[in-house]
């Protein structure tokens, strides 16, 4: 299922839904590699405690825009950042 930012702002699937739908396999694969250590030791459920320049950073190499307008919204240094957290929380619930 696809949802849009309407569904999301209604509150019809959750964060981890709305932005877990545009996480790719090399966006895991590239937060696995670009910031190891600090992923291992993140303790903090939102990922609060890695610097957010670290995940504007990472967030430069992707476009997606295209996707963002998909689903009726606007690609943001913020949402970036939301979808990058989501993938880092995927790939530490894959290795658990």
């Amino acid at each position: 299922m696809v949802y849009t930012r309407k569904d999301y702002m209604s509150g019809k699937c959750t964060h981890s839904e709305y932005y877990g739908q545009l996480v790719t396999q090399n966006m895991k694969n590239h937060i696995t590699l670009a910031i190891p250590k600090a992923l291992e030791r993140s303790t903090d459920p939102n990922f609060n405690d890695i610097p957010l320049s670290t995940w504007d950073r990472i967030g430069l190499a992707y476009g997606l825009r295209d996707e963002f307008s998909a689903l009726g919204d606007i690609k943001s240094m913020a949402g970036m950042v939301c979808v990058l957290k989501e993938a880092a929380r995927q790939v530490k619930e894959e290795a658990s």
